[in-house]
């Protein structure tokens, strides 16, 4: 995130009360510009002529000036998460190769006598970095990177080149054989295991502690589009009650669709605020800390297991640019443009003619998806992507409108042939994920044996998330972090006051005669 941190001061983030907002692009304010002029126009034809008349262009250019001003909320998240996109985007990023995810450290294995990757090492927060190798007949531990672990005083400091950073010394660990070696890693992971979630977490994580006035931000009373919305339904008013008795019974029509269409709105908007308030108000859990029940989470995208994923040829071809070896969830398709030539009949020429009808058609495709881990900085937990259905995994992240120029499948040509497109819609490893679903356990023997850091509270390795509903929560996955998926909220009094005052208008017409 550049420039300065719109969390790093005392002051609330919005007004309680009115907060106003001016158009946010150059079209927006383009069209505001048009809105204030039909505005300008019928108050000035409604006073020149001493009628009613003009005040229709007064209400069409409120209600376009009104759609101009964006939700204040909005323009806050806009600036506190820049971006809604499937990327991460605040800095800093969390570790984005593989190399920094712990997947294949190793551990000392007496059974077989050799170093084996560590089944539970992914499912362990980020950090801290610890190999070890052997020098000479003795081996010896890195700690934090290229740092050595120094004897001379207490463990887990380090030293730089051959001096401890704490004692000064330059005594350096060397262990006699590979079991100790691996001993002394593990009890170094240990050390970390009381380290606060909120030091492991990543920087776009729900739960940081640098969003949690975003959070608790309310949405102002009142707004701009609402002041001219309510404006614009004033004037509507004004002009039925500027009318001649007699001429209000025409207006019944109108009166009866603006009650149906007020009340009707505002039963569609308290459905849709549901699902807002839903996302928002559900807390998205800590994977460290992560319980059986219905919850959110959002992480990052990592592999299961050690078995390599799928090599993925795009509709067969083998070029390098068509060959994809991270993704966890995939869907390619091949489509044409394809023109052909119909008849109709001309009723005004009263003969039969031809035109030119072009759309797309669907050649052929494939997708596949594996389950996978999602991981938050302070631990990973299974994610079983094939059980739920209602799923999103962004939008292309590839495209070309030319062939492979290795193997693939036969271009289609039958017909008036246009364009050809190769599209892949995919989740990497590395994207982030936002879910709502249920932990469950995993069954019993995909469990990898042993305690996540030999803890015996952390339970996470044998759990999955699964996409199963609970009461008012519908469970959900989709590409990006949960940023991306929430909605601005706004007011009650911003959100249903004109669509109540319209249906009061249309009420109130009706009551009056029209």
């Amino acid at each position: 995130m550049s420039g300065e941190d719109p969390f790093s001061n005392e002051e609330p983030l919005l007004p309680p009360i009115f907060a106003w907002t001016w158009p946010g692009s150059t079209l927006t304010w383009a069209i505001w510009g048009f809105g204030i002029l039909s505005v300008g126009y019928g108050f000035v034809a409604s006073l020149s002529m001493m009628d009613v008349d003009g005040f229709c262009f007064v209400f069409f250019g409120l209600v376009v000036m009104g759609f101009c001003c964006p939700n204040p909320f909005a323009v806050m998240m806009k600036t506190c998460v820049p971006g809604d996109s499937d990327e991460w985007t605040v800095h800093p990023l969390p570790p984005m190769h593989s190399s920094q995810w712990h997947l294949d450290r190793p551990e000392w294995n007496e059974k077989y006598a050799e170093w084996l990757p560590d089944p539970l090492a992914r499912f362990e927060a980020d950090g801290p970095e610890i190999r070890c190798e052997k020098d000479g007949d003795k081996w010896v531990v890195y700690y934090s990177g290229q740092e050595l672990v120094c004897e001379s005083c207490e463990e887990g400091n380090s030293v730089a080149g051959n001096e401890c950073k704490e004692c000064g010394g330059g005594d350096l660990i060397r262990f006699d054989n590979e079991a100790e070696a691996s001993a002394r890693m593990q009890k170094l992971i240990a050390r970390h295991e009381g380290d606060d979630a909120q030091t492991l977490i990543f920087t776009e994580h729900p739960r940081n502690h640098r969003y949690r006035k975003l959070y608790n931000a309310k949405p102002p009373l009142l707004t701009a589009k609402f002041l001219y919305h309510a404006a614009s339904v004033m004037f509507l008013a004004g002009m039925f009650l500027g009318m001649p008795s007699e001429h209000r019974g025409n207006l019944a029509p109108y009166a009866t669709g603006l009650l149906l269409f007020g009340a009707i709105g505002t039963i569609i908007s308290q459905w849709y605020n549901k699902g807002i308030v839903e996302a928002w108000d559900t807390v998205t859990s800590i994977i460290k800390f992560l319980d059986e029940g219905h919850t959110e989470l959002v992480g990052q995208v990592r592999p299961s297991t050690f078995l390599p994923l799928d090599i993925v040829h795009v509709d067969g071809y083998r070029d390098p640019n068509w060959t994809f070896d991270d993704l966890v969830a995939w869907s390619w398709n091949y489509r044409v443009y394809e023109c052909r030539e119909e008849r109709y009949y001309d009723d005004k020429a009263k003969t039969w003619k031809t035109k030119t009808v072009c759309n797309w058609r669907h050649v052929r495709g494939r997708s596949d998806r594996r389950d996978f881990l999602l991981h938050d900085g302070s631990g990973g937990v299974i994610v079983d992507i094939k059980s739920f259905e209602n799923s999103d995994i962004g939008g292309p992240i590839w495209t070309r409108v030319r062939p492979g120029k290795t193997g693939g499948g036969d271009v289609y040509n039958h017909g008036d042939i246009r364009k050809h497109e190769w599209s892949l819609w995919a989740l990497r490893l590395g994207d982030p994920v936002y879910l709502m679903g249920r932990i469950r356990s995993r069954p019993f023997e995909e469990i990898p044996k042993g305690m996540v850091a030999n803890n015996s509270s952390r339970v996470h390795h044998t759990l999955m998330a699964v996409g199963e509903d609970a009461v008012r929560r519908r469970a959900k996955l989709r590409k990006g972090t949960e940023f991306s998926v929430l909605k601005p909220k706004t007011s009650a009094l911003s959100r249903l006051g004109v669509l109540l005052m319209i249906a009061m208008t249309g009420f109130v017409m009706m009551a009056m005669g029209a």
